[in-house]
């Protein structure tokens, strides 16, 4: 059933999906040089996990061309630190913040097993060198903290829990946080989970309905980016 549900979203967005598989070939080929430098820079630091690897040349090209552009760039779920040592390591004039609970999961989440103290000391040694701000808190707190300070974001990168109810709020949220023109970054969208209560795709998909006229989705495949337009 888990299949079939997802097979039925696929084709809802089959134009963009074979858009985006079309656009993947050519965006692998232009940041392969990219990738290269940054997995020989991380051979100095600690990671056990690598996942933001498989995606990296997509997330990449939707990151300023420029690399000395100033902009503000959040993520949620941040791990031991390597999305953002992506950003803080390119652009150094980025404004970044990172949120993570460094804890257990909620209870509808897939949880990891792992000891989380241990992740947060590899987060804060691997980017001991660079300026940001780290927020450990749960993320719709965090983020309607910064709501509150009217503190926006150009680029906002949802990498927390893979829950489609977690993956609904984090992006409201987020959107509120957002500036126009700006950009969400969503991980691990089209896949089927039979760990967590609700798909991924399933959030992603009730926040661009709720949103239907204010987005516009670059790419959809293994992850997802969206446009927010006047």
């Amino acid at each position: 059933m888990l299949k079939i549900k997802l097979i039925l979203f696929k084709l809802k967005n089959f134009i963009i999906i074979i858009k985006s598989r079309l656009k993947k070939k050519e965006i692998i080929l232009r940041y392969k040089k990219n990738k290269k430098n940054f997995e020989t820079l991380i051979e100095g630091k600690i990671f056990t996990q690598k996942w933001f690897l498989n995606n990296f040349e997509i997330f990449f090209n939707y990151l300023p061309k420029e690399l000395n552009k100033k902009f503000s760039y959040l993520e949620i779920g941040s791990y031991e630190g390597l999305s953002a040592l992506n950003i803080l390591s390119n652009y150094p004039n980025a404004n970044v913040t990172t949120i993570d609970l460094w804890d257990l999961s909620n209870t509808n989440s897939e949880s990891l097993d792992v000891n989380f103290d241990e992740v947060e000391k590899r987060f804060d040694e691997n980017l001991k060198e660079y300026r940001f701000t780290k927020i450990k808190k749960d993320s719709v707190v965090a983020l309607r903290e910064l709501l509150k300070k009217n503190i926006l974001f150009d680029i906002i990168y949802i990498d927390g829990s893979h829950n489609g109810e977690d993956i609904l709020s984090d992006a409201l949220e987020s959107y509120k946080l957002l500036n126009t023109n700006g950009i969400i970054i969503f991980d691990d969208i089209v896949n089927a989970n039979k760990n967590i209560s609700v798909q991924s795709y399933k959030g992603f998909e009730k926040f661009c309905e709720i949103h239907s006229n204010k987005l516009q989705i670059l790419y959809l495949k293994n992850i997802a980016v969206v446009k927010k337009i006047k």
